[in-house]
Order: C-alpha cells, then sequence, then structure tokens
C-alpha cells in the first residue's frame, strides 16, 4: 500500500478541489435563489392523524452452479397506522416473517441470468405494492427506489428475459392505475441516487442567463453530490420532470403512463438529500412534509421509518443461499449440476 501513497494523495487531492468547486456553486446558487426559486422550504407535516402509510421493500440472493442457477427472492409490505402523530399499529403482508420463493435457470447466460435477478425482485416488489393496496386501503404508499424501474433493466427483445420484463411493465402501469382509482399517492424513495437531472436543469436554467467556470464541474458531478451542499435541513428542490426527453427515454417510452416528477429533499441535517420520484404533481409539498415527518429521527441518517422497517423484514442474507443449496444437495446427491463454479472450490 505504501507504493500507492503518491497516486492516493493525489486523489485525495483532486478530490478535495472538486468538492471546494461543488460547494461555491452551492453558494452561488443559494445567492441566486430568489430568482430561480429552486429550493424551497418545508415544514414537517404535524398532524400525523389517521393516516396509512405503506412501504415496500424486497430482497434478493442468488447462486451460480456448474449446471443452473438460482435466486431467493421476496418483498415485503409494512404499513403504519398514525394517530395523533404516533404510530397506533404496524401490520405486515404477506406476514412479518415472510417466506422467499425460489426461481430455478438453466443454460442461459450471464447476462441473462443479471436481467432474470433485477427483474425477478422488482416484479415481486411491485406486486407486493398492488396487494398491499387491496389489503391496507393506504393514503400513501411508499417504494424502496423508483416508481419507474431502471433502464439496465431491459434487456432486449431476443433476451430470454424479455418476457419477464413485458411482464414486469404490465405490472407498474397496473400499479399507476391501482393507486390511482384508490387515491393512494404512490412515491418512490431513492436512498443513493446517481441521477444526474437536476444539474442538468441547472445548467438548463444558467447556460445562457449567467454562464461562467462555476458550471464547469456539473460534467462531473451527481445531483445529491451538488444537493449536500446547496440544501439546508428541511428544505427541498423544484419539482422537475422524472426526464426532459420521454420518448428517447429507453423505459419510459414503453409505458402509456408518463407524467412522472421528482424533488430532493434533505430529511437531517448531516446526511445527503433522497430523491423522491411521484406521480401527483400538485400534492409535492404535501408528500415533501409528510416524509419529513416520518424520516430524519437521527440527524445523519433521514430514510422513512416505514421503509427502514421493511428492508428489516424482506433483506435476505448470504446464508439463506446456503442453507437452500444444502437443501438441494440432499436430494439430488452430488450429480453434476449442482457443483459450485471452480473459483469457489480453489484447494490453495
Amino acid at each position: 500500500m505504501e507504493l500507492l501513497l503518491p497516486q492516493i494523495k493525489k486523489l485525495a487531492e483532486s478530490l478535495r478541489e472538486s468538492e471546494d468547486k461543488r460547494r461555491d456553486l452551492a453558494e452561488f446558487l443559494r445567492s441566486k435563489n430568489s430568482d430561480t426559486n429552486l429550493f424551497k422550504k418545508i415544514e414537517p407535516e404535524k398532524a400525523l392523524d389517521k393516516i396509512k402509510i405503506v412501504g415496500i421493500d424486497g430482497g434478493i440472493v442468488r447462486k451460480a452452479l456448474h449446471g443452473f442457477d438460482f435466486i431467493l427472492a421476496r418483498a415485503a409490505g409494512v404499513c403504519f397506522e398514525y394517530n395523533q402523530d404516533k404510530i397506533v399499529n404496524a401490520s405486515y403482508f404477506p406476514s412479518k416473517f415472510p417466506s422467499p420463493r425460489a426461481f430455478t435457470l438453466e443454460a442461459i447466460s450471464d447476462i441473462d441470468y443479471a436481467y432474470f435477478s433485477s427483474i425477478t425482485r422488482q416484479k415481486i416488489e411491485i406486486e407486493t405494492a398492488i396487494r398491499c393496496i387491496t389489503e391496507f386501503k393506504p393514503n400513501i404508499l411508499l417504494l424502496d427506489g423508483s416508481i419507474v424501474p431502471h433502464h439496465t433493466t431491459k434487456p432486449s427483445s431476443t433476451s430470454l428475459a424479455f418476457k419477464e420484463y413485458e411482464e414486469l411493465m404490465q405490472a407498474y402501469q397496473k400499479l399507476y392505475q391501482e393507486a390511482e382509482d384508490n387515491e393512494v399517492l404512490l412515491a418512490g424513495v431513492i436512498e443513493d441516487s446517481r441521477s444526474e437531472r437536476f444539474c442538468d436543469l441547472v445548467k438548463e436554467i444558467f447556460a445562457k442567463k449567467d454562464p461562467n467556470s462555476h458550471f464547469d464541474i456539473l460534467n462531473k458531478t451527481r445531483d445529491s453530490n451538488l444537493l449536500f451542499w446547496a440544501l439546508s435541513e428541511h428544505e427541498r428542490t423544484v419539482t422537475f420532470p422524472y426526464t426532459k426527453e420521454i420518448e428517447q427515454h429507453p423505459i419510459l417510452k414503453d409505458f402509456e403512463k408518463r407524467n412522472f416528477f421528482s424533488f430532493y429533499l434533505k430529511t437531517a441535517k448531516f446526511d445527503r438529500p433522497v430523491k423522491v420520484d411521484f406521480l401527483s404533481k400538485d400534492l409535492d409539498d404535501k408528500l415533501a412534509s409528510i416524509l419529513l415527518a416520518i424520516s430524519g429521527q437521527h440527524s445523519h441518517y433521514g430514510f422513512p421509518s416505514v421503509l427502514i422497517e421493511a428492508d428489516n423484514v424482506a433483506k435476505l442474507s448470504e446464508q439463506e443461499v446456503e442453507n437452500f443449496y444444502s437443501y438441494i444437495l440432499k436430494y439430488t446427491g452430488n450429480i453434476s449440476s449442482v457443483m459450485k463454479l471452480r473459483r469457489e472450490q480453489r484447494p490453495f
């Protein structure tokens, strides 16, 4: 490691310089806020009364073997019922200790295996969300992650996973419709967003109005990195369209419902902002206010408590993969298909 010290020091210096530029840009943006209205103060909801909030999350683990691959996945819905700002009841779907579902795949490529894994997790999460609308009749339903599938989820039309992708798209469309029909405020909260959409918005606003060297740093900056400095606690950004060009978006162009919006919200003083994706633009302040009320219990970590609980219920450990594999081995015997990959069996 000592041989790398010169390189490490150079990297650290570069990172500090970039961070200083982001902080300077953030201060500049705040100085212009009276003209741009990029940031606004939000008060936490003070009357969480007779309201149900559902959080959805999923867990997945997988293992590749010599002859086949398998996936263990599950999703959980948690419903917190509030009265007079307190949680008076917590309910779970399908249960507080849900069993995982097993999916086996034979003779598929590594790429399709990755697609299947991603699609499987999202699909059972969305199916669970739909069931939770019927089961709990919530006022708000939160997904851990976006309400739009990530573009890397989409396989080619010749992929073995394409049919699963089409079913996933149908599930999302059904969720949007169920939320609308039942007057459920649907939103996705992204804990660690890698988006640059807000930075693009800043470029659009200031490209002609006030071009200067401040903005060069945006070419290598993620939204949350900039907004860590630009947003104060209990502030959010302006609401902006999820994407600028819907017809070019690899996922949204497959959707009938395309009016998706986003904002960033700083829920805790020393934490990074979370990204919030949602459908009902006219309810953005209400959504932000409620999210503040159920997040930010810790000054260094601000995430909705109902989603934290959903994660605790849904997450799977590597030990569960090994247990499943042990049972497979028990009933098949040591046949070729269930042999571990060579890289896991090296004797030295």
